[in-house]
């Protein structure tokens, strides 16, 4: 369970530092310096099949840290929706975790019919 804590803290604190604006402005920068520095010094062709690799993995870490911030935020978002259905006498309770069933169940709830289970 310590570790899922710490896992938990490095991924919104990774997530948070890879969203804010200025992330983006000093990945320009670093990618213009790296192909001026690179033109100007005649770097061999290893050194951007190494920038791809650096680039692809950096890409590839941030991008699954992002999908787990934006499941943890769909799933809590879901159980609060649950919650206020629960809460409601208006709500319809059928509607509760609506979004773990099967598509032909969807649709028959939009067309407010039962569906063929």
């Amino acid at each position: 369970m310590k570790w899922r804590s710490h896992f938990l803290r490095l991924s919104e604190a990774v997530v948070a530092f890879a969203g804010h604006r200025c992330v983006l402005a000093g990945v320009f920068a670093a990618i213009a310096f790296w192909c001026l520095f690179g033109a100007v010094l005649r770097f061999p062709h290893e050194w951007l099949l190494l920038s791809n690799m650096i680039g692809t993995g950096s890409a590839l870490f941030v991008l699954l840290l992002m999908q787990h911030s934006q499941n943890r935020d769909s799933s809590a978002l879901q159980v609060k929706v649950d919650e206020l259905i629960r809460s409601s006498d208006a709500a319809r309770n059928d509607l509760i975790a609506v979004e773990r069933r099967e598509v032909h169940e969807l649709e028959a709830l939009i067309h407010d019919r039962p569906a063929d289970v």
